[in-house]
């Protein structure tokens, strides 16, 4: 009852205000608008590690308060959602939904969700998420038309200057979790039709308003060009893994170059990076980890900060990011070197384990229920033998129950 009292004053607070989660951003009277970006919470591992990621949640939203909270992918960590790692627990998804977005209807801080590798695999798919999260009052989660039942989708800030003017665009992009262009060893990627509604809402942007508006992307599996950047360009931050991405190059970046707007995108998936760079004049960032599910030594959010400025009557954005830590400490973004020592080169192969993916199919759950079945069976049958055979011995005459002992017995036993 705790949980939901929140929930249903924020529905009431948004209905009467009348309120478009979706439309109602802009930037402040200052000219600001703050994002805060959480990736990989993992929460459903148990409850100690769910409670201090919910700790550390509600202190960065304290003291950030941001515009817009982004949740980067992974939220849950679906593999833990077995009960004896065989069987579906039933309702785990949306219980430890309610854990990662409570912290977000007490702070009544609008968030951005789109979906992990880990979260659709579990008890409920990337469609069913997709349906649970709109039912939050304080998600802006669409879903674009054509994709349906993933989390694609855009999100419009406004100018304070001109409120019907369109500032900054933010881009969600649905990488889904394992499979890429038909290629099942393949981390997920961004897909054909994605990239078409990118293009069309792209073009749709620029005609009606024109080029001087500010796009950036969230999403959770590092395209491949994020090895380019790795590999062959100065970087910043922390870089202890590898670059997780999937072998397939759908050419979603040549689509950036081309169209001209994306100049900055943020992933997460990798735990123990939160590095950055340039190339082709496109910024890529990892957020930071911010959840203790899973493996990672790194914990915290990303900060971006857009600020409308104007120089000689024009007005364009600045964005500046950092990293809050753990023990809410400061990190700001500074350039170091190129990366020394071995390169990764590619995007590796992806070797998921036969039980998981067979797990998943719900496998276990149908065997499950038919050696449940077979046993409630069997135990009617023998009960109902036993009865049977203690009503033929009492209703046996004294006379023949000698002479028909022996048969009985057989019978019966």
């Amino acid at each position: 009852m705790k949980t939901a009292l929140p929930h249903i004053f924020s529905v009431l607070i948004l209905s009467l205000s009348g309120i478009s989660s979706c439309n109602a951003f802009k930037f402040n009277n200052r000219g600001e608008f703050t994002i805060l970006q959480f990736t990989d919470f993992h929460y459903g591992e148990d409850d100690i590690k769910d409670a201090k990621t919910q700790a550390l949640q509600r202190k960065i939203l304290d003291l950030v308060k941001p515009d817009l909270a982004v949740v980067s992918g992974d939220a849950v960590g679906g593999y833990a959602g077995y009960i004896f790692y065989l069987f579906t627990n039933h309702g785990f998804f949306k219980k430890c939904w309610e854990k990662f977005t409570t912290p977000f209807v007490e702070t009544k801080t609008p968030y951005a969700f789109t979906l992990g590798n880990h979260d659709a695999e579990a008890d409920l798919d990337a469609s069913q998420i997709v349906k649970l999260d709109k039912t939050n009052p304080f998600s802006v989660l669409r879903t674009a038309e054509g994709i349906e039942g993933t989390a694609n989708y855009r999100i419009p800030i406004y100018s304070s200057k001109n409120q019907s003017h369109l500032a900054a665009n933010i881009w969600m992009f649905d990488t889904g979790n394992i499979g890429c262009f038909e290629q099942d060893d393949s981390w997920g990627c961004i897909e054909e039709e994605q990239i078409a509604w990118y293009n069309s809402q792209s073009e749709s942007i620029k005609k009606e308003y024109g080029n001087n508006v500010h796009h950036i992307a969230f999403y959770h599996i590092p395209i491949p060009e994020y090895i380019k950047v790795s590999d062959e360009q100065k970087i910043y931050g922390i870089s202890k893994d590898g670059v997780g991405c999937p072998t397939h190059n759908t050419g979603f970046f040549d689509h950036i170059v081309k169209n001209g707007d994306i100049s900055g995108m943020f992933v997460g998936h990798d735990h123990n990076n939160d590095l950055g760079g340039w190339y082709k004049n496109v910024e890529f960032v990892y957020g930071r980890k911010s959840g203790y599910g899973s493996y990672g030594s790194i914990f915290g959010a990303r900060v971006i900060k857009l600020k409308e400025v104007t120089i000689n009557g024009k007005t364009f954005l600045k964005r500046t990011h950092y990293v809050i830590q753990e023990d809410l400490s400061i990190v700001t973004t500074k350039f170091i070197n190129y990366r020394k020592g071995a390169k990764q080169f590619q995007c590796f192969p992806v070797n998921e384990h036969p039980f998981l993916l067979l797990r998943a199919t719900g496998f276990f759950d149908y065997i499950g229920i038919l050696l449940a079945l077979m046993i409630i069976v069997g135990s009617i049958i023998l009960l109902s033998k036993v009865v049977f055979c203690k009503s033929v011995h009492r209703e046996e005459k004294p006379e023949t129950l000698a002479s028909a002992q022996n048969q009985e017995m057989i019978k019966c036993y």
